[in-house]
């Protein structure tokens, strides 16, 4: 046997020592890449269903608002003076009616 020989040998040896390592990462990369896929699957139903959760939360919490705006509105600087005049002139009103 030549060096030359010998060389290519240790060529081809080394070729598909290469094609086998590529091959096995590329096996491994497409299991994480499955893995992956599921784990998104996993994650959009959940980001879906706290989604929800926070529409139901923002919509409670505008329905306590309401009150909130109503009680303090009773409370800000005038509303006190026209919520008065409004209460004494619809008993103004009630009271000429009536005559």
């Amino acid at each position: 046997m030549d060096a030359q020989v010998v060389c290519y040998c240790i060529l081809l040896l080394s070729i598909a020592f290469a094609c086998l390592s590529l091959g096995l990462l590329l096996i491994r990369m497409s299991g994480a890449v499955k893995e992956a896929t599921v784990l998104m699957t996993i994650v959009e139903t959940t980001l879906a269903k706290v989604n929800h959760i926070l529409d139901d939360v923002n919509n409670k919490m505008e329905m306590l608002n309401a009150p909130v705006e109503l009680v303090s509105g009773f409370f800000s600087r005038g509303a006190m003076k026209t919520g008065l005049l409004s209460v004494l002139g619809f008993l103004t009103s009630i009271f000429r009616r009536k005559k």
